[in-house]
């Protein structure tokens, strides 16, 4: 991506936003109140990812807001809140958002809202949920016509609520509120939740995966009518189906996202599918909840699963850490595979669980992949007992060898083998075997 199309892009997420608001703002609606736009932008630790031409996606947000005001009506009531900026991942900040500047006129807030988007920092966690109740707040002060949230994330919730069901909740109590979201390279797992929140909200999603997406987007939302349906979450009597695609078998609780109640259990193993009143779920996986899943009467709703397998693995297994919180969420033992939800994880290796895949693993909907560690195995000439350790090189130890466990999985890099002062290097290849011959 070049920098002219990431200007391009900026402007034409930009558009979108001034796009969906104008479009669920009639005049008649404008001459007795006009509208007030809450802007919601994600500053989490993710943010810092870069786009293919270098620049963060943080930054690609803060031209996109600077274009944003510089299109939208001297008249048009403006806030700006954003979240995940004032605490670092490790703080585990749920409560991680703020109001940087309250609602007032697009012709005296301008500069106020470029400035503090320019000073924001992308360190924190995604508290969606927190920051919509907020928004909605702030928003419900305001006598306009029309009450918009435009939600700009570029992943799912981190924090244990349900953003979607809050969505669904906060439109049914305030008939003139709209959320709309825009996912900014979003897996398929943040891309239901964002969509789910938009659906229910009588909102539009755009995805600004890349610039010529986000132009085809905006084409077929300036098309559309604005949706006034919502999804019913409780009290029907009319039923839908869940299904899971093909997946190793595996039991995955349903979990109703009104109540946060397990309502079923879908047994991959077997019929891979149950039968639900219509409304709102998540369902459990090992590296978290697929959630804003949407079920209609007489209808179902189909989940595609990504599928890791590591090929020739140890019997210590490996580890799997949410890139962002670095929280241990699922493991795979030695000759398995299993179904994910489709995001990015990151996966240890050595039994001290310090040894990461060179870059982050993204688990695809409905595909499967699968790692080719190296290996390191180690046996003695005298047929001893003995335990040896394997370095980094940086000196620090990542993983135990020998006794019961002669064999390590790796990921490709070099490695010293030490056992009673003896050092022996080893430079380890991807899906390659080292065997090394001990006192």
């Amino acid at each position: 991506m070049t920098r002219t199309e990431l200007r391009r892009g900026a402007a034409l997420f930009a558009g979108s936003m001034l796009l969906a608001s104008a479009a669920l703002c009639p005049v008649a609606a404008q001459t007795e109140g006009g509208r007030s736009v809450a802007l919601v932008l994600d500053a989490s630790g993710s943010m810092n990812a870069k786009l293919p031409d270098g620049t963060t996606r943080i930054d690609a947000a803060k031209a996109a807001v600077a274009d944003l005001v510089g299109k939208l009506p001297g008249d048009t009531r403006l806030a700006l809140r954003v979240y995940g900026h004032q605490s670092p991942t490790s703080a585990k900040n749920c409560q991680d958002t703020a109001l940087l500047v309250p609602f007032g006129s697009v012709a005296g807030n301008k500069s106020a809202v470029v400035a503090a988007a320019r000073g924001v920092r992308a360190q924190g966690y995604t508290p969606i949920t927190h920051s919509l109740k907020l928004a909605a707040e702030d928003l419900a002060r305001e006598e306009s016509a029309s009450r918009v949230v435009v939600l700009v994330s570029d992943g799912r919730e981190t924090c244990a609520a349900d953003p979607c069901a809050t969505a669904k909740a906060l439109a049914d109590a305030d008939a003139k509120l709209v959320v709309h979201t825009v996912g900014l390279g979003v897996d398929a797992a943040a891309r239901f939740q964002l969509q789910c929140i938009a659906n229910v909200a009588r909102g539009i999603y755009v995805s600004a995966d890349s610039s010529a997406e986000l132009t085809s987007a905006l084409a077929k939302t300036a098309e559309a009518a604005p949706a006034r349906k919502t999804t019913e979450i409780g009290g029907s009597t009319a039923k839908g189906k869940i299904l899971i695609g093909w997946a190793p078998p595996a039991l995955h609780e349903v979990i109703d996202a009104a109540t946060g109640k397990k309502v079923d259990t879908i047994n991959t193993g077997a019929p891979s599918w149950v039968e639900v009143p219509a409304g709102l779920y998540s369902v459990k996986f090992q590296n978290g909840l697929w959630m804003g899943i949407e079920v209609k009467a007489g209808a179902t709703t189909t989940l595609k699963p990504g599928i890791l397998k590591i090929a020739r693995g140890d019997l210590w297994g490996s580890k799997l850490l949410d890139p962002e919180t670095q929280e241990i969420v699922g493991e795979v033992r030695v000759l398995s595979s299993i179904a994910l939800l489709p995001t990015r994880v990151l996966v240890t290796f050595g039994n001290r669980y310090k040894l990461l895949w060179p870059e982050p693993v993204e688990i695809k909907e409905g595909a499967a992949i699968t790692l080719h560690p190296g290996s390191i195995e180690t046996r003695s000439a005298s047929g001893k007992y003995y335990k040896a350790v394997i370095k980094g090189t940086d000196g620090q130890v990542v993983s135990d060898i020998g006794g019961g466990i002669p064999r390590i999985a790796l990921p490709p890099g070099r490695y010293v083998v030490e056992l009673d002062g003896r050092q022996t290097p080893v430079d380890l290849a991807e899906g390659h075997d080292v065997k090394i011959t001990l006192p």
